[in-house]
């Protein structure tokens, strides 16, 4: 179970369900077009530029980063199992610049909603709401936090008992996502205090997404249950690291043994299970003219 996150030029050879996605968009009926070509111009190039740590075209800016640095901080939970992993961490960073909302896109498992199910985040009573693609496939009530990505590039994280999914798609809601916790307050500040329970509280693989403004994003996978190379981080490592990021919000996706990273087939990650089968992923990507 988890979130891949798939880097590169990916031809629609399979079916994503989807809303219309083009550059423009509508909200409670108001004709939108994206501006993100004008604002981040300078990262984008006139012809496709790829290598190992990075992209760039048109229409995509992608640059991929590692670091590992030494947290000085044993995880100490559950009777000591993970000790032996010991107190390094080490991330991959993928800074991301897109010129129009469907070069995210998510994709589920065989490409067929309910496959694996994880997305659906079982240990919670009703699952809340999920959208993919602007396509509306439930619409619950849940007791964790719920990240909305809008065709308008704005992601917001909602509290439980305050989402509504036909309201969502009204304000033009393109993605959802229920695992959390968010990780920054308001004022992009780490939080110390976060609403899920123990278990994801301890240090973990990890997968995240981070939010700059519309059309700008990080994502973030932590290694993890290596010894003497990655333990993997505690929520408040990956709240800190977002805030020195300068992200405004951060919202912690489904990690452990799927958390990984992809560019084209290469994986540039370092997952301790890269061969694990998952059931939904994002893909930063645009189809091939």
């Amino acid at each position: 179970i988890g979130v891949s996150l798939v880097l590169g030029v990916w031809g629609y050879n399979y079916l994503i369900p989807r809303a219309e996605a083009t550059g423009a968009y509508s909200v409670d009926g108001e004709a939108i077009q994206n501006p993100w070509q004008q604002t981040y111009a300078e990262h984008f190039t006139d012809h496709l530029v790829s290598t190992d740590t990075s992209y760039t075209s048109p229409n995509l800016s992608i640059t991929i980063t590692r670091d590992s640095f030494d947290t000085g901080k044993l995880d100490t939970t559950e009777s000591g199992k993970h000790i032996k992993y010991g107190t390094k961490t080490a991330y991959t960073l993928a800074d991301i610049y897109i010129s129009d909302i469907t070069c995210l896109q998510t994709a589920f498992a065989q490409d067929t909603y309910g496959v694996g199910d994880s997305y659906s985040n079982n240990r919670h009573k009703d699952n809340g709401t999920i959208i993919r693609n602007g396509v509306l496939y439930r619409d619950q009530l849940t007791d964790a936090e719920t990240c909305v990505l809008f065709r308008d590039g704005t992601m917001k994280i909602y509290a439980p008992g305050t989402v509504n999914g036909t309201e969502l798609m009204n304000q033009g809601a393109w993605q959802s996502w229920i695992f959390g916790p968010g990780l920054l307050d308001e004022n992009g500040k780490a939080k110390t205090d976060f609403l899920t329970w123990d278990y994801i509280k301890e240090s973990h693989p990890r997968t995240a997404i981070g939010y700059y403004g519309p059309g700008h994003y990080c994502l973030l996978v932590v290694d993890g249950r290596q010894p003497d190379y990655s333990r993997g981080m505690f929520l408040e490592e990956e709240a800190a690291l977002f805030e020195q990021l300068g992200c405004k919000a951060a919202y912690n996706l489904d990690g452990g043994h799927c958390a990984f990273m992809t560019k084209d087939k290469r994986i540039v990650s370092h997952p301790y299970r890269a061969d694990h089968e998952i059931p939904d992923g994002i893909m930063i990507m645009e189809e091939k003219q």
